[in-house]
């Protein structure tokens, strides 16, 4: 092999190793956003929720692009990848291992989140229920005394 076919080579595990530390950064972030996002549905903090979602969401869609990016490292056969060092090989396994634990972290956190979401909304739910069902109570209550009322001066009319 010459020299710039193993130049060529060494530059396409570089890039696959700059690809999986951006992921891992990408998903370090989702994770800490993650954490945040617990914290702002127990506070009931809709307006920051909202916002720390646009954010997510972004970081979603780079982490996306990367994944495309990855896409064309799946083909080849790990073993024939040419690395600059064997220790640059292990790092990059490390962190291809490290990505992996976070998505599976960050899929129990988001059903967390999405169980405690639904469970605030079901919350709100049985309060709206309560306060209409007063709210018609006491609007039959009303009503009952205004006719109690017409009543009334029906028979002082006649009487």
């Amino acid at each position: 092999m010459n020299q710039e076919a193993i130049r060529s080579i060494e530059l396409s595990t570089e890039s696959l190793f700059e690809l999986i530390e951006s992921k891992l950064h990408l998903l370090n972030e989702m994770q800490a956003m993650s954490l945040a996002q617990t914290d702002l549905v127990s506070q009931h903090d809709m307006t920051a929720l909202m916002t720390l979602l646009s954010r997510k969401q972004e970081l979603m869609g780079a982490l996306g692009v990367v994944q495309s990016q990855l896409a064309q490292f799946q083909g080849q056969d790990p073993e024939q990848r040419k690395w600059s060092s064997p220790a640059r090989r292990k790092t990059c396994q490390e962190m291809v291992a490290r990505c992996d634990q976070l998505l599976q972290e960050l899929i129990v956190m988001e059903d967390r989140s999405l169980g405690n979401m639904n469970l605030q909304r079901d919350i709100v739910a049985a309060q709206l229920q309560q306060n209409i069902d007063a709210s018609t109570i006491q609007n039959a209550y009303q009503s009952s005394d205004i006719d109690e009322l017409s009543f009334e001066s029906t028979l002082s009319i006649e009487g």
